[in-house]
């Protein structure tokens, strides 16, 4: 992916070597913040609008506009966000630390806001509806010798087609004989590679 991203011409023309950024998105505001409930978030604020929506839903907008100010840049543009996420961050950083996650998610999906939980797998199974069959993409399915778990189907909809669903993964020498039929092998020779053991079935 980071083929597209500019980074060679950005190399090749201007002679930047673009530098580890941690959790910050280079060229405009994202960053990763540590709740009061000890969890942690990550926001976008990429556009006008979710940047002025970001700062009213934090209070924050006069101590951002100071920021400005004092670094001669104009945080309405997402590169002079990217030069300030420093301080940016600095300022937003006590808000969060004195907030739980429920104290400001409403406001924020009012707000239009970019910005989720981070989340471990196991959270993300057990909280987040999108990972569960209440979204079409996924199945529970059933794989022998496994037991039942939730899988991803397609993430394509076509209005015209179903979407197909997740199938389960063959078993190890469940299709030997119907592959050897289709190549060409007799009943007879399937049999005797069975017998010599140089073939197998499923277990």
């Amino acid at each position: 992916m980071w083929l597209n991203l500019g980074i060679i011409g950005e190399v090749t023309i201007n002679q930047y070597d673009r530098a580890k950024f941690g959790n910050a998105l280079y060229g405009a505001y994202a960053q990763d913040f540590l709740c009061a409930d000890g969890r942690r978030v990550m926001v976008a604020a990429i556009t006008p609008r979710q940047w002025d929506g970001f700062v009213a839903a934090t209070g924050m907008a006069a101590e951002c506009e100071q920021l400005a100010q004092k670094l001669g840049l104009n945080l309405g543009l997402e590169g002079d966000r990217f030069k300030a996420r420093t301080g940016i961050t600095e300022i937003l950083k006590p808000w969060f630390a004195a907030r739980r996650v429920e104290d400001f998610a409403r406001s924020f999906n009012e707000s239009g806001i970019t910005w989720s939980v981070f989340r471990t797998f196991a959270q993300t199974i057990a909280e987040d509806p999108d990972c569960s069959t209440a979204n079409p993409m996924f199945s529970v399915l059933e794989q022998p010798g496994i037991g039942s778990y939730l899988v991803p189907g397609s993430p394509l909809s076509f209005s015209a087609y179903d979407r197909e669903p997740p199938t389960r993964a063959p078993q190890l020498g469940e299709h030997t004989d119907a592959i050897l039929h289709e190549i060409g092998y007799s009943d007879s020779e399937i049999g005797t590679l069975h017998d010599a053991k140089v073939v197998a079935g499923p277990r």
